[in-house]
């Protein structure tokens, strides 16, 4: 294949990238603040405190709001459709091959679990990340081994040729730093053919995982690097030109894996920040702007607390001179006293009450917080006097539109792993096994469509030269609800005739036999329809005779 444009990079080349990258997240304080709101998110919000004499006290509402932001965003399930702009049979049942293909890439990897993960990366770290691989080893069941894996990634692992953009498929180029036992890296370079595979060291980093430096160099930072590279088309009489990825892998100052062509037209990244900054990759985190204020929180309540402990219990005081060993609490046990008993001076000294304008300013600033962050009780689900029901539906509604904009950012992130899969597919998958619905005619020269499982060569389909059209929206319980209450309708007033009709209409997880169900009806229906014909058949005979 003819290189447009032809790129040697070094070991070396690779991590001066890596280390350019690091000080662009460096000056932004990235490493850092995300080690810090990943403390505060966990519940370490006291983190270097050394004391004996206070309990200090954590009122953890950062972690309930992110579990609110994540619950709100995901509360309505996503569903695609993936359609030809031309359509006709070909590319209608090609588009099925490929959302069959999505379809099983989701179940398979849990899509819509780490869903939920990158999603508390983009509240707690500003940005969610979902990185696609492909396991050649994967044991399909179909003439080709090997499937599409995903996982999450921070945003400190992900490193923009140019940074100043979150344009993924415009990069220059991207690069992936992962955390590796230095075992596993050094065993597959071995097997790969890296002749100094011994050269590769451990090394140590804490920027990743929010944790303290690591003492062991038992770990190593391996590096993927993946960038475009624009080809002529091979046997192109035209002499058209195609853009293909190519990634290679580095650990120290060892190629781990040379330059290799994936066959694929976008990076098998997809990003998004929670909230935008303006020329630059990484989003805000709403934690970020709200760390002062738990911090105060956690004070006041904190000072509650030792006051209560100190100020407000009634305390007994006691004649020591008569008492040298202390007073003992415990109503069973006499207590020795020093001379005349009748001496003793035992007085309870009261406590001071706490001023009511201490509580108020604590639940104002606890109020306050949620509400700037979109959290409010109504949001949460903390009402009162829950009687009007409608009213309250439209109220948590109302205080939820704020992520209305997190909604539609979400939706288009999982857009673009769509279009990952489907370009990935193209490149990798080969020959597979899919199930389609296709046209088919029966004995009685009747149209309908049933589920039959094809060959597809996928080797046959790329994303430039296959018209798709990706949409993603809410697919939530009720609205299958409400579909299923439709379709009944229909068929009660008789504008749905065909039973079969109505089974190929509802959603396969109502009915988990559909396919034998329908097959079954057909059958019914041809059997009534060859007993009807062989009776009119005989009436004709009869008055003929």
């Amino acid at each position: 294949m003819d290189k447009m444009e032809e790129q040697e990079l070094s070991a070396v080349q690779v991590q001066q990238e890596y280390s350019k990258g690091k000080v662009f997240k460096e000056n932004l304080g990235l490493f850092e603040q995300v080690r810090q709101n990943e403390r505060f998110y966990l519940g370490e919000q006291w983190d270097g405190l050394k004391t004996s004499k206070i309990q200090p006290v954590t009122f953890n509402i950062l972690r309930r709001v992110t579990a609110m932001f994540q619950a709100q965003v995901v509360s309505d399930d996503i569903s695609w459709e993936i359609r030809p702009y031309n359509r006709d049979q070909a590319s209608d049942e090609e588009c099925q091959a490929f959302d069959a293909v999505v379809e099983r890439v989701y179940d398979s990897q849990a899509i819509k679990t780490k869903n939920r993960k990158a999603l508390r990366g983009g509240v707690v770290d500003g940005d969610m990340c979902l990185y696609f691989t492909w396991d050649p080893d994967v044991e399909t069941g179909q003439l080709m081994k090997g499937d599409i894996a995903a996982e999450t990634l921070m945003n400190t692992n992900v490193f923009f040729g140019d940074p100043h953009t979150t344009d993924v498929q415009g990069q220059p180029y991207i690069l992936i730093a992962r955390r590796r036992p230095l075992a596993t890296v050094r065993k597959e370079a071995k097997e790969a053919g890296i002749l100094d595979w011994e050269r590769i060291q451990g090394d140590s980093a804490s920027e990743y995982v929010g944790g303290e430096q690591e003492s062991e160099y038992d770990q190593v930072t391996e590096l993927t690097r993946f960038w475009k590279v624009k080809e002529r088309i091979p046997d192109d009489l035209l002499g058209r030109t195609r853009t293909q990825v190519h990634f290679m892998r580095v650990a120290g100052e060892v190629v781990t894996q040379a330059d290799t062509a994936t066959g694929m037209s976008l990076y098998p990244l997809a990003w998004a920040s929670w909230i935008e900054r303006n020329n630059c990759m990484h989003g805000v985190s709403p934690i970020t702007e709200m760390i002062p204020t738990q911090i105060a929180i956690n004070k006041q309540a904190t000072y509650i607390g030792v006051y209560t402990q100190n100020m407000a219990m009634p305390k007994l005081v006691y004649n020591i001179n008569r008492l040298p060993d202390g007073w003992n609490g415990d109503p069973g046990r006499a207590i020795g006293v020093a001379g005349d008993p009748r001496e003793v001076i035992v007085n309870p000294v009261g406590g001071v009450q706490m001023p009511n304008g201490v509580f108020e300013t604590l639940n104002t600033y606890q109020t306050m917080m949620k509400d700037c962050m979109g959290a409010s009780d109504t949001a949460l689900g903390n009402i009162q006097n829950p009687d009007n029901t409608s009213a309250i539906l439209a109220t948590q509604k109302a205080s939820n539109a704020p992520l209305e904009l997190q909604k539609r950012t979400f939706e288009q992130f999982n857009e673009d792993c769509i279009r990952i899969i489907v370009d990935m597919a193209c490149a990798y998958y080969g020959l597979r096994q899919v199930m389609i619905q296709r046209e088919q005619v029966d004995e009685n020269g009747q149209q309908h469509r049933e589920e039959v499982e094809v060959l597809v060569d996928f080797d046959n389909f790329s994303t430039g030269s296959l018209d798709i059209h990706v949409e993603v929206g809410a697919a939530t319980y009720w609205s299958e609800i409400v579909a299923m209450t439709n379709m009944d309708k229909l068929m009660q007033a008789g504008l749905i005739p065909d039973p079969s009709l109505y089974l190929e209409s509802i959603p396969n997880s109502y009915v988990p036999n559909k396919r034998d169900l329908i097959r079954a009806v057909r059958q019914k229906q041809q059997e009534a329809s060859q007993q009807m014909n062989g009776q009119q058949a005989d009436k004709m005979l009869q008055k003929g005779g």
